[in-house]
């Protein structure tokens, strides 16, 4: 057995910064012996640091096991603060093999973004550590060496560096202390890397819970200003929306919302667009199409990062669209799909965005005869495109899911089972294998939907999973997003139009599920092995699988020639959804296959390593 790979926690994310003080970490590197180290916001001139964190660094009070870094913790030799940061965030990558920095490089393999700030207030009390929970959890490996990079202002990969104070150099990058006007570098330290600490989370790989009932209007703050035809995503603990006038009409406007605190205004986008879609990944905004109105669609493609605060015109979109949808697969392409708002369902074809290269490519055709469609749901559920409801010269319930294949111009449709109901301008949300719908116009043109019904993608079946919708809504196909919060799975709803007004709200489901009237159940319905995502990738990867009942889980991995190559699970599992984060970097490039077998349940399915 080459490796064994063990299950990792979709955490929660946590609202503004999330500080704790006095708290020792779970794994640290501290020399009880020396001063600590100073936290990293501290001396004016800095503004970026890169640090590496050998295999074993984290040994106290124990050697961290393979999880999913929540929290990272600094050691504080002063009273610190509080200063005001702009435009923070903090990268992880890890690597193997790699035990010193070469001089003067900056390391620039993958780096996840796990905690990004537009403006945050840090400080903190000498002798004690400070915490900071992340947006994003960090699947750790720790027979692999982290690298931590840290960077405010947004000065990433700068060209001078300083080697600070301490007595390891290799193993810590600055930027030059040559401006005053971002307070900023990695502090003093004893020892050979900083006294940081980090939390570690296994355990249930979702969310434990999922809402069955909507909260009470109130609950959470409500908009700024009423909006329809808009677009939402969520980074971290921000939800973003770009917000149409309250007639409809293509706006610049962009307001922000952060979970626990409340809303502000954010950066205008480039043009103003209605019916747009937007997607989050890699940690920045792709707002994609709408038009000067719903009806009149446009090319455009806008990009925000949120650590420069900044909208950048991408390459437009071969045709153009409003009244679309889009999805994000994996962290390198973006599915759009149908539209445009006037095209009554003649659009087939499918147009995929490759963000890495900032190209478009088209699957013409793509979508079957007559199921081209505007104003309908889609999502992502269990790496697949799941397209409900819609309209094209009638109301449609007819559901058909996309499945990407090895490369993103291969992507093939097949039939789902019909939606409850029929209906236009409903949102469509994903999580684990689930797709939500979400409110609508019904046939009745005074009458919106005011349930929430769920679509399993793997058993083809649909159940209604919220009741009674206390603010029923449509025009709101871009602007209904998800999100694990304290536990639960909430739907958001901001905005969104009524039969006489627009609603400025944001209502959520809320609460355990209790009741009748078919509450979501976190137990699978059947067996399943989902196909690995991304596919193809380099190095890591996810494997995911479903049990209705606990059982005894065989999974192993084999080259091409059919040679067992790992195990990647033997022992018992309990019901529910698990996932397995992977990291491959010690194969070679190639096709392996993964077997899975529980029970009298067997499936095998194709990866593809593209080193």
């Amino acid at each position: 057995m080459k490796h064994l790979f063990k299950l990792f926690v979709l955490v929660l994310f946590l609202s503004t910064s999330q500080l704790i003080f006095s708290q020792t970490p779970q794994y640290y590197n501290y020399n009880t012996t020396g001063n600590g180290n100073s936290f990293p916001f501290n001396i004016p001139g800095g503004k970026e640091v890169q640090v590496l964190f050998l295999p074993g660094d984290f040994a106290q009070p124990a050697p961290a096991p393979a999880g999913n870094i929540t929290a990272v913790s600094f050691r504080l030799a002063a009273n610190l603060g509080p200063f005001t940061y702009t435009n923070a965030y903090i990268k992880m990558g890890q690597a193997s093999g790699l035990t010193t920095f070469a001089a003067g490089v900056w390391y620039s393999g993958p780096m996840t973004t796990v905690y990004t700030r537009a403006s945050v207030s840090l400080g903190g009390v000498a002798n004690e550590w400070m915490t900071i929970t992340l947006d994003t959890p960090f699947p750790y490996d720790p027979t692999q060496s982290l690298i931590v990079e840290v960077n405010q202002c947004g000065a990433p990969g700068a060209t001078g560096f300083s080697t600070g104070t301490t007595t390891n150099t290799g193993n810590r990058r600055n930027t030059s202390l040559t401006s005053g006007a971002c307070p900023f570098v990695w502090g003093q330290q004893s020892g050979t890397v900083p006294h940081m600490g980090i939390n570690v989370s296994s355990g249930p790989t979702i969310c434990n819970k999922f809402a069955s009932t909507w909260c009470p209007i109130g609950t959470y703050p409500t908009l700024p200003a009423a909006t329809y035809f808009h677009a939402a995503a969520w980074i971290g603990d921000t939800m973003y929306v770009q917000a149409p006038t309250s007639a409809g009409a293509g706006a610049t406007t962009v307001y922000r919302y952060v979970h626990g605190s409340g809303w502000s205004t954010g950066v205008p986008c480039l043009v103003g667009v209605a019916a747009a879609s937007m997607n989050a990944v890699g940690g920045k905004l792709y707002l994609i199409g709408g038009g000067a109105t719903a009806t009149t669609g446009s090319t455009n493609v806008q990009r925000y990062d949120p650590a420069t605060g900044v909208w950048t015109a991408m390459a437009p979109l071969p045709a153009a669209l409003s009244a679309h949808g889009s999805v994000s697969w994996g962290d390198s392409v973006i599915y759009v799909v149908g539209g445009p708002y006037t095209g009554a369902g003649t659009n087939l074809a499918v147009h995929y965005y490759r963000i890495g290269s900032d190209t478009w490519g088209t699957i013409a055709n793509s979508l079957p005869s007559g199921q081209g469609r505007r104003t309908f749901a889609l999502s992502m559920a269990d790496g697949k495109i799941v397209m409900t409801c819609g309209f094209n010269t009638v109301y449609l319930k007819t559901t058909f899911v996309g499945t990407p294949g090895a490369n993103a111009s291969l992507l093939t449709w097949a039939p789902g089972a019909d939606a409850p109901i029929a209906l236009s301008r409903p949102a469509g949300v994903g999580y684990d294998t689930y797709s939500f719908l979400v409110g609508g116009d019904t046939n009745t043109t005074a009458v919106k939907n005011d349930k929430v019904y769920r679509y399993n993608v793997n058993g083809n079946v649909w159940k209604t999973a919220i009741l009674s919708n206390p603010g029923a809504v449509s025009n709101i196909m871009n602007a209904v997003t998800i999100k694990c919060i304290n536990d639960t799975v909430r739907i958001f709803q901001p905005g969104g139009y009524t039969t006489v007004a627009v609603n400025p709200m944001v209502i959520t489901g809320c609460g355990t599920i209790t009741g009748t009237g078919n509450p979501i159940s976190n137990v699978p319905d059947i067996y399943s092995l989902s196909q690995n995502y991304p596919n193809p990738f380099n190095p890591s990867t996810r494997i995911e699988f479903a049990l209705p009942k606990g059982e005894f889980v065989d999974l192993r991995l084999y080259d091409i020639l059919g040679k067992e190559v790992a195990v990647l699970a033997n022992g018992t599992f309990e019901s529910g959804r698990h996932t397995l984060d992977l990291n491959l970097s010690y194969l070679s490039s190639g096709t392996y296959f993964y077997r899975i077998t529980a029970g009298k349940f067997t499936d095998t399915k194709k990866l593809l390593l593209m080193k």
